[in-house]
């Protein structure tokens, strides 16, 4: 009898796939690997009359990628979408996904940020976050 050890995914040639589909998609986009991390460096104008906005993205292979303004500096209020520990980007609900190997950043999470920054200017005009949503207040939290 035969048996098969369970596929474990390994987080380094995670990082490795992601950050070659990264850069085929997306040269502006200057990635690094440290220490098993991936870090990915980018800007992005929604418009010609926007700002332009830096970001950074943080996945450690595995775990949900993290993606935060770097500049300007955008705080946390209960009408946007960005976690309040560390006003990271909020691009989904859980209940819509589960980050596992299966997604890449590249058709995901890069485009999503994208979008967010599109929904974050509107917000700047109309005081009111205008793309489809799952209510997650800081003050709804125990």
């Amino acid at each position: 009898m035969a048996y098969h050890k369970k596929y474990r995914p390994n987080p380094i040639v995670i990082a490795n796939v992601e950050k070659k589909l990264i850069e085929k998609h997306y040269d502006f986009l200057k990635c690094k690997i440290n220490n098993g991390m991936l870090y990915c460096y980018g800007k992005y104008q929604p418009t010609e009359e926007s700002i332009t906005y830096s970001y950074r993205i943080k996945y450690a292979p595995l775990c949900k990628p993290k993606i935060t303004v770097t500049d300007p500096v955008i705080t946390y209020n209960d009408d946007i979408h960005i976690y309040p520990q560390d006003n990271s980007l909020c691009l989904y609900h859980k209940t819509d996904l589960v980050w596992d190997a299966t997604h890449h950043l590249f058709d995901t999470i890069i485009p999503w940020t994208h979008e967010w920054f599109v929904f974050y200017e509107l917000y700047q005009f109309t005081g009111k976050w205008l793309h489809p949503e799952v209510r997650h207040k800081k003050s709804d939290k125990k």
